[in-house]
């Protein structure tokens, strides 16, 4: 028995998207200001057995993420400000979706969590060196790893109001 026969083969997942493609994210530039909008529909998990709550974010969700900052950054130099906020009411982000880590294997987690914490970087690295300042405009709460995309952001302001 070769040794290394019993590890099985990792899953292959397209990257490919567009804005007009995406599910979880809406994305308007107007003149100089860009806004990134998280409105991540409950049942287009990325696999199936979870849905995404609260808007919780899965691989799909970072697909289409990292897809956004980059095209902001080469397709639209003209963007100095990225706003990015959520569409739904009293809720900006609950984090990575439990079910869908608690269902994933080892290697998945890893390397989910790896693209996860490279989008934010993305995001960093567009504020320092491409001119581009990203804002979190926190409408709702954060939770979890909700917090790990105003954390990216070069500012973060929030609604007095929501802090009852």
């Amino acid at each position: 028995m070769a040794m290394h026969e019993d590890i099985t083969a990792p899953e292959i997942f397209s990257f490919e998207t567009h804005p007009s493609k995406y599910s979880h994210l809406t994305l308007k530039v107007e003149g100089a200001i860009a806004t990134l909008s998280l409105n991540i529909q409950e049942e287009k998990g990325f696999k199936d057995g979870y849905t995404l709550k609260l808007n919780s974010y899965d691989l799909g969700v970072d697909i289409e993420l990292a897809d956004a900052v980059q095209r902001l950054r080469f397709e639209h130099p003209e963007v100095t400000c990225v706003v990015i906020t959520s569409e739904l009411e009293g809720m900006f982000s609950s984090g990575a979706n439990i079910f869908m880590l608690g269902s994933s294997t080892h290697a998945f987690k890893v390397n989910f969590c790896k693209f996860t914490n490279e989008t934010r970087l993305y995001i960093e690295d567009a504020t320092e060196n491409s001119g581009q300042t990203y804002i979190a405009a926190l409408n709702g709460v954060a939770s979890g790893g909700g917090y790990e995309l105003p954390l990216a952001c070069k500012e973060s302001l929030g609604n007095h109001k929501l802090a009852k």
